[in-house]
């Protein structure tokens, strides 16, 4: 017989503040790589930010996402780790809740897309690497007002200082 996996409702706080640190050395990570001209890596990277966030903000309002038995299972399940193929539901499901991130989630999603086709037409959807590049900067701004805006109750001295180091990169990279 399989023993039960510990549920995520017992370590929320932890792994609320496990995401938002993760979501910011992802993106400073993301950020360096663009200033050194890899924009697929860049986005790749600002794409898991992007993801991490969308994870936290779903652990945070647990109780509130599922609509019903079956949803509540999935979120509790694997909801809560903002996996690719659901994370429009759960952007949407978010927006319904107040929270404006879906129309970031169709700019993550479409630098993921980036990430792994490249500018191939019709698999891309940009059509020149200076598109992709403004959206990667973009959402890469949008992510640290995000987490200033909604994670204050989880700041603290060690994310403050991971905030610090991403700020870093996006003012250096906004002066190159």
């Amino acid at each position: 017989m399989e023993s039960k996996i510990p549920t995520i409702e017992k370590h929320k706080d932890a792994y609320v503040k496990i995401r938002i640190i993760e979501s910011l050395d992802e993106l400073t990570l993301g950020l360096k790589l663009l200033k050194e001209g890899f924009s697929r890596n860049s986005a790749s990277k600002v794409f898991l930010s992007w993801k991490a966030i969308i994870s936290a903000l779903a652990v945070i309002n647990l109780e509130k996402m599922p609509r019903n038995e079956k949803e509540k299972e999935w979120y509790y399940k694997t909801g809560f780790l903002a996996p690719t193929t659901g994370l429009k539901g759960i952007s949407q499901r978010l927006e319904e809740l107040g929270f404006k991130v879906n129309h970031l989630t169709s700019t993550a999603l479409e630098l993921h897309r980036y990430s792994y086709n490249g500018l191939y037409k019709g698999a891309s959807d940009y059509s020149d690497r200076s598109e992709a590049i403004r959206d990667i900067i973009q959402l890469s701004k949008e992510i640290m007002t995000i987490i200033k805006e909604f994670f204050k109750n989880y700041w603290d001295d060690e994310i403050e200082e991971h905030y610090r180091i991403a700020e870093k990169e996006i003012g250096e990279l906004m002066h190159t």
